[in-house]
């Protein structure tokens, strides 16, 4: 094989692979973003519902905190630019303080590592602590960057 043809090959499976919601169409990238958002909600109301002791059955608290760490992971490439209109409840101040949005998406990733740690430990007292982070974390954004 030419080595034109690797060095092709290679630049397309690495940018193939790469996440360009940029480039998508807004409309799509909104509803993307609005099924990741209700998925981190389900988790967390699932994880709520784990540490109340409603349900019985710790050892389901880790695929849901692994689920919503890996979402909250994704959430700053969820509000790429020109995603700002169409229907959506995210308020414009997202873009307009795109620095400050992104913090506090990191901060929901931190918060749900802590989560995780604490899950691995078997602390279900760090567990329910960090039910409330991570609580927190969402409302201070919530507040902040979305309608309603």
């Amino acid at each position: 094989m030419n080595n034109r043809i690797i060095a092709l090959a290679c630049v397309l499976a690495f940018f193939g692979t790469q996440p360009v919601l940029a480039e998508d169409n807004s409309e799509h990238v909104i509803k993307y973003r609005q099924y990741l958002m209700s998925s981190i909600s389900d988790h967390n109301k699932a994880l709520k519902y784990l540490t109340a002791g409603k349900i019985t059955q710790p050892e389901q608290w880790l695929p849901h905190i692994r689920a919503l760490n890996d979402m909250a992971k994704m959430v700053e490439g969820a509000f790429p630019e020109d995603s700002d209109f169409g229907e959506t409840d995210a308020k414009e101040a997202i873009w307009a303080n795109k620095d400050d949005f992104n913090q506090k998406a990191q901060e929901l990733v931190k918060a749900s590592d802590l989560m995780l740690e604490q899950i691995q430990k078997n602390d279900r007292e760090g567990v329910k602590k960090q039910m409330s982070a991570i609580g927190d974390t969402c409302k201070s954004c919530h507040k902040k960057y979305r309608e309603k």
